[in-house]
């Protein structure tokens, strides 16, 4: 890529010079290499390694007026965006590691980014190397609006959307922003900093709320008692919900009265059965649901042994404020 000329020290951008101009004139086509390799007359080193081509523009991003912070967190988010998605795209055997940065030049920001060294990168079709798929599909979310936006970043998975949605935040809040994203064998995809900041609302937005109780045991634990704080270690091998297949440990909060009681009957820091009300938001009307919430209702101290080894309670109390 040929290097801008300096500017001349005095002189002052002249935003009619760039009238009718966008990111996507600044982009370098791709290019078929006679080895079949997408090329954009890098260095013969890089060839195989190339996963996408990022330019912004905008007074954060230009040569007179670079904010080096906006850039290095533009820069960021791209990379943990890509390598969120590529985990989710990767083959038996293959770890993707996170893209780097080949070259970059204030100029309007060019930003190439390549896969890592050690991970052999694929270009064909679906076969495509998990690093190359995730770059494609950052530019069909760039492209991406509303509905169809929400559909696509749940496609992707709650933690590419999370990454997604602090890259677009970034672009969002710099300064009349234009983005183009060009992931190899695609065509540039360009946002604006006010479609990014749109988007950034319709993935940040709340859904449909549900809530649910469900008893379990698990050893009982005071983890803030400043802002009423719970830790319940679930007990592995007992009955639990669907909700908490996957979990260890539940932490949430308790109301006053219940803190109260668990204080008076001395149940901190023992083998308890649990009342937990939950609210968490429908997963099929947000694109990425925030964690559930957890709240102790009710508690009694276990009456029987909890697991191997354990010796009997004596007795149990019950703290159910319901009634």
């Amino acid at each position: 890529m040929e290097k801008p000329t300096a500017p001349v020290p005095g002189d002052e951008p002249s935003d009619s010079a760039d009238e009718g101009k966008s990111p996507k004139d600044s982009l370098p086509d791709f290019e078929e290499a006679d080895d079949g390799v997408v090329d954009r007359h890098m260095e013969a080193d890089d060839l195989p390694r190339k996963v996408g081509l990022l330019v912004a523009e905008g007074r954060d991003f230009g040569p007179h007026q670079a904010n080096p912070f906006a850039l290095a967190g533009l820069i960021k988010h791209y990379a943990a965006t890509v390598y969120a998605i590529a985990i989710r795209g990767m083959q038996p055997g293959e770890w993707p590691a996170p893209p780097g940065v080949a070259a970059l030049e204030i100029a309007s920001a060019h930003v190439e980014f390549v896969s890592a060294e050690d991970e052999a990168l694929r270009l064909d079709g679906f076969d495509a190397s998990p690093a190359v798929l995730a770059a494609q599909r950052v530019g069909d979310l760039m492209e991406a609006e509303g509905d169809e936006l929400v559909e696509l970043a749940r496609s992707v998975g709650p933690r590419a959307t999370r990454a997604y949605r602090q890259l677009l935040k970034a672009i969002g809040e710099s300064d009349k922003a234009t983005v183009s994203w060009a992931a190899a064998d695609r065509e540039p995809a360009t946002v604006s900093s006010t479609q990014a900041a749109r988007a950034f609302r319709a993935l940040d937005r709340e859904g449909e709320s549900e809530s649910d109780e469900f008893t379990v045991l698990g050893h009982l634990s005071m983890a803030d008692a400043d802002v009423n704080r719970f830790k319940l270690k679930l007990f592995k091998g007992a009955p639990r919900p669907p909700q908490l297949k996957r979990k260890r440990v539940v932490h949430g909060t308790y109301e006053d009265p219940v803190g109260v009681l668990l204080t008076e009957h001395g149940l901190w820091n023992k083998d308890v059965e649990a009342e937990i009300h939950v609210e968490r938001e429908r997963a099929e009307t947000v694109a990425t649901p925030r964690d559930p919430t957890f709240v102790l209702v009710s508690v009694r101290e276990a009456a029987a042994p909890v697991g191997k080894g354990r010796s009997p309670m004596p007795g149990s109390i019950s703290l159910d404020l319901g009634e």
